[in-house]
């Protein structure tokens, strides 16, 4: 289906369910550009952006496991969309913090950390807010390898094996 029709059939339904209210629909095209560098450059870039192309607004970090690498999007916002995206090695996810020059990446950078395990040097406070204080887990969004599974199942075949021998 094209968005042109998804966007028709959802204002009529909105329109049927409000039929007293005003309801316009507005298309936005989304102008956004990618950049892909290395983690060691990502505090310089962001620097320089604001520096020299008054781009201030950092709209959030997004982040995800890929397997081989943690893939970090700064996802920045002056007008139209500019995304910075660098991938950290999965067993050394380490990069330098924003919030010396940007101190609301605090909180973005505190999610990741919590949610991936990436750890952001010289952030000034990574504590757990979104998990339980007594999380004793690996970061939940984390994926657990084929090995990890195939070790998990293995040891529940042992705990399998174990009851059938007590009874």
């Amino acid at each position: 289906m094209d968005i042109n029709a998804v966007t028709e059939t959802v204002t009529e339904a909105l329109r049927q369910r409000c039929p007293d209210q005003d309801i316009q629909t507005q298309a936005i095209p989304i102008a956004d550009t990618f950049i892909t560098l290395p983690p060691d450059c990502v505090h310089e870039a962001t620097a320089l952006l604001m520096e020299r192309f008054d781009v201030y607004h950092l709209s959030t970090i997004t982040g995800q496991d890929t397997g081989d690498t943690i893939e970090l999007l700064y996802h920045f916002w002056e007008g139209d969309g500019l995304t910075l995206r660098t991938r950290l090695p999965r067993e050394a996810s380490r990069i330098a913090t924003l919030t010396d020059i940007i101190p609301g990446a605090a909180f973005y950078e505190r999610e990741i950390w919590e949610m991936l395990g990436v750890e952001f040097e010289g952030h000034p406070d990574l504590s757990l807010f979104l998990l339980p204080e007594d999380w004793d887990g690996a970061p939940p969004l984390r994926n657990q390898g084929a090995e990890d599974g195939d070790e998990g199942e293995k040891e529940e075949d042992k705990q399998r094996e174990n009851q059938e021998d007590e009874q």
